[in-house]
């Protein structure tokens, strides 16, 4: 976003906000809000779902309005904002899993309760005003500003997201991450294995290597990893293993080349579901290591740009030491370690307990006792 544009749209909002301001908060009301995917998923369909099975007296707004880059994809989300802006003022609780920018132009009113429930699992990679190299202007100065609250999954989470998203670290709560919940619900793990493989019949019987990895660069200057073989790793695995490629939502699926797999998944499509049917996976940097270390199957890190990532954008562990899986940096290391399917049992325990301890199928309940019931839950 451009100097101009953020002038030109908080403007407009702020102008927004003011008419909206006329009505009274609603304290049911309660919104859902996201400008990464145009569904509803992970976390937040987590808790709107949890929150509608307990307050189906509650009203429920979700707006799911992704940023676009081309001029007529900026005016349509723009266009989106405003209706966004109106719940801002007008809502008892607003919940959001990604920067929106009403929320960060200017402070809400005091009826209003602001969560931000970050996508993303465990602090892996630095994010937010909190990566390696700065933001750009104007992000680096409105960005992830006027929560009222950010939850996480554990106590170990709570110094990087409160860095990351500019709130004290009292008013970052350790509930867990509800889209975790999944990992502990045997019936919808299995519900998610047979849609999968009722979409992909070729799956069936089959060892599945998922190849997941997430983008590098920022804004429009997102793209995907290079040196990745999927051609010679087909080539190496026998027939019963099939090779999926699952790309990152906010990356274009064109970035990725698509030769040598078995399976191209939709992007949009849900990454705990792929989880659940996965026999091995292959990421690098996804905070999806972190659910999928719930499975402790084997997993397969393919990072030979560690080095460069470790100085842009950073992150909050030690990768070399701290990590599970296998670690490669090329691609006869990543059939190498799909053949030895290595999983050391203690090393995953350990690491469930220090990045995701609050992990026990009771995060979305949890959420609703401590913003919707005035609950304990919270722990503070």
């Amino acid at each position: 976003m451009t100097r101009l544009e953020y002038l030109l749209a908080s403007t407009l909002l702020r102008v927004v906000a003011l008419v909206a301001s006329i009505r009274p908060v609603d304290p049911d009301r309660v919104v859902l809000a996201t400008a990464r995917v145009p569904v509803l998923d992970g976390n937040l369909a987590y808790v709107d779902a949890a929150m509608r099975a307990r307050h189906p007296e509650r009203r429920y707004v979700h707006l799911l309005e992704p940023y676009s880059y081309g001029l007529r994809g900026r005016l349509t989300y723009l266009a989106r904002l405003v209706r966004g802006m109106y719940h801002l003022r007008t809502a008892g609780l607003f919940i959001v899993d990604n920067a929106y920018l009403p929320i960060h132009v200017g402070p809400h009113r005091q009826g209003t309760t602001v969560v931000q429930l970050w996508h993303a699992v465990g602090a892996l990679k630095r994010f937010g005003v909190d990566a390696t190299t700065p933001l750009a202007e104007p992000e680096r100065t409105f960005l992830h500003r006027y929560y009222d609250y950010v939850v996480v999954p554990t106590e170990g989470t709570r110094a990087p997201y409160g860095a990351a998203l500019r709130t004290p670290v009292e008013r970052v709560l350790p509930l867990g991450a509800p889209r975790t919940d999944f990992f502990f619900d045997a019936p919808a793990m299995e519900a998610a294995r047979q849609r999968l493989l009722a979409r992909y019949p070729g799956l069936a019987g089959r060892t599945v290597v998922l190849v997941a990895p997430t983008f590098r660069g920022r804004g429009r200057d997102k793209r995907a990893g290079e040196g990745f073989d999927a051609v010679r790793i087909r080539a190496a695995l026998p027939p019963d293993h099939a090779l999926v490629l699952k790309t990152h939502p906010n990356l274009d699926p064109g970035a990725t080349p698509r030769d040598g797999y078995d399976v191209i998944a939709e992007p949009a499509s849900e990454m705990n579901d792929w989880l659940a049917l996965a026999d091995v996976l292959v990421t690098d940097y996804s905070s999806s290591i972190f659910e999928y270390a719930l499975l402790r199957r084997p997993l397969v890190l393919f990072v030979p740009d560690l080095a460069e990532y470790e100085a842009d954008p950073g992150l909050y562990l030690d990768y070399r030491t701290e990590m599970i899986g296998t670690q490669v940096a090329d691609t006869d290391g990543v059939i190498a370690a799909i053949r030895d399917r290595v999983v050391d049992e203690v090393a995953y325990e350990a690491f469930i307990e220090r990045h995701i301890g609050l992990t026990d199928g009771g995060a979305s309940a949890r959420f609703v006792a401590r913003f919707l019931e005035g609950g304990p839950a919270a722990g503070r």
